[in-house]
Formats: C-alpha cells, structure tokens, sequence
C-alpha cells in the first residue's frame, strides 16, 4: 500500500478536538453503478487521546513521542492502517447513500 505520512501539530482530532499526531494519506477507489472506478485519496488522522485500548495505534504513537527513525514506524504504521481503513466499500452503505440516504452506522 503506497501512502503519504505527514506530522502535523495543528490538525484537530474529528473525536475529541485534541491535536493528532500524524495524518496519513491513502489511496481509495470504488466502482460506479455504472462501472467507472472513482478513485481518491482518504486522510486519516492518529490522536493520542482516541487511541486509547488499541494496540497497533499505541505502537504508532509510541514511535513518535520517543523520536523513531521514519523507517522503523513503517511496520506498526501498517498494522494501525490495516485496522483502520476498509477493506473494501461496503455495500450497505453505498446503496442507502444511493437512496438518499445517510450511511447505517
């Protein structure tokens, strides 16, 4: 998965208001009713406060505060990513967008 990491201190946590730590910018892409892959990039954001319990996401946060080299948080950036990000669309949801509807929780 190719992505794009940025250490941000003046970006918000969507959750709780407290700056994030890093945003990360990933490629996404989904089909059309019509066939046509639209494709994009999602940013994800890692707050220190909202990572809470979640082991992969500590490990990143880990590696920041202690000053890791960029390329030893490349496995425990993976491994946060992999939970965080869908594995495909999901097609509840894009069917009552569809409708006019808001995404089913």
């Amino acid at each position: 998965m190719d992505f794009e990491i940025s250490v941000v201190d003046d970006l918000p946590c969507h959750r709780c208001g407290d700056t994030l730590i890093c945003a990360v910018r990933v490629p996404h892409s989904f089909l059309r009713e019509d066939g046509v892959e639209v494709r994009g990039m999602r940013t994800v954001g890692l707050c220190p406060n909202c990572a809470g319990d979640n082991p992969a996401a500590r490990a990143v946060v880990d590696h920041f505060r202690t000053g890791s080299r960029l390329p030893d948080i490349a496995v425990p950036l993976g491994e946060w990513l992999s939970e965080v990000l869908p594995a495909q669309v999901d097609d509840a949801q894009l069917a009552a967008l569809r409708a006019g509807g808001s995404c089913p929780a």
